[in-house]
């Protein structure tokens, strides 16, 4: 098990992947380089250093909290506690979508209306025990953040995105989570995909050896960890409605077809696939 360093360590592991220094941060974030310096040398950070700082850094506020083992204000926790279970049939339906029906989707999401945060009478129970090492920091990222709390969906949205390169069991994200199985270089990949954060970000962060060079970037994915997050900000409901308005858009796939040509999501109990020509 490989304990977390302090915030101040990983911020400037981060600094020096990116070749960046202080004084660079300090007038990027509007955050005296004074304070910066004491952060560095171990003061943990204030809430609002965090959010100048995730700014400056291209990271979403409340994954940097997370970072900084801070509690997530709720002003950046998702709407409405969910099992995740609709947001994984999101992904999956819209990853089958050309593009054109794919960016209706993404329309869906942005112009429905934020609504007041959910409190849940009995909100999903966290599944896993933290350590605070760096398995629990990706594991909190991806499940809290994202709100994808139901392990199940958890995984099989990593395997997605990844296009099956990360397809582990939901003990195995108990695991990591808990610091009993050490970050492999494949699984840090798919956690960096998924995030929609750069994976050479995580593997300074982490102390990660990634042993060789990252896959390719995969527009694709990038647009589903960017929809992963758009959702957060809505209620069950709502991504019930959007999961409508995708599904509604699959149609029957001639059985004749060839599959090179079609890009299948799910078949009906009468034997018929339903999914989406490829372009």
């Amino acid at each position: 098990m490989v304990q977390r360093p302090g915030f101040g360590v990983l911020l400037t592991r981060l600094l020096n992947c990116r070749q960046a220094d202080i004084a660079w941060l300090a007038s990027a974030s509007s955050i005296p380089e004074s304070e910066l310096r004491s952060v560095t040398d171990g003061a943990p950070p204030s809430p609002s250093q965090c959010e100048g700082l995730a700014t400056a850094l291209g990271f979403h506020a409340a994954d940097l909290f997370v970072v900084a083992g801070l509690s997530v204000p709720e002003s950046f926790q998702p709407c409405e506690p969910a099992t995740g279970l609709h947001l994984t049939r999101l992904i999956s339906v819209a990853m089958a979508l050309p593009a054109d029906q794919r960016t209706h989707i993404y329309e869906c999401v942005e112009q429905s209306p934020q609504l007041s945060p959910v409190h849940s009478a009995d909100p999903p129970r966290t599944y896993y025990q933290g350590n605070g090492g760096f398995g629990e920091m990706l594991v909190a990222m991806l499940c809290v953040n994202r709100n994808l709390l139901s392990p199940t969906s958890a995984v099989q949205t990593l395997a997605r995105l990844t296009r099956g390169g990360m397809y582990v069991a939901a003990s195995t994200l108990h695991s990591i989570a808990a610091g009993r199985a050490p970050l492999k270089a494949t699984w840090l990949v798919g956690f960096a995909t998924t995030l929609g954060i750069p994976v050479a970000d995580l593997a300074a962060m982490t102390g990660t050896d990634l042993c060789e060079p990252a896959p390719p970037d995969d527009p694709l994915a990038a647009e589903m960890a960017t929809l992963l997050w758009n959702c957060r900000r809505l209620t069950v409901n709502q991504i019930e409605n959007v999961l409508a308005e995708a599904e509604a858009m699959l149609i029957a796939v001639p059985d004749d077809a060839s599959r090179d040509d079609w890009n299948l999501v799910h078949r009906s109990n009468d034997g018929t696939w339903w999914g989406a020509p490829r372009r």
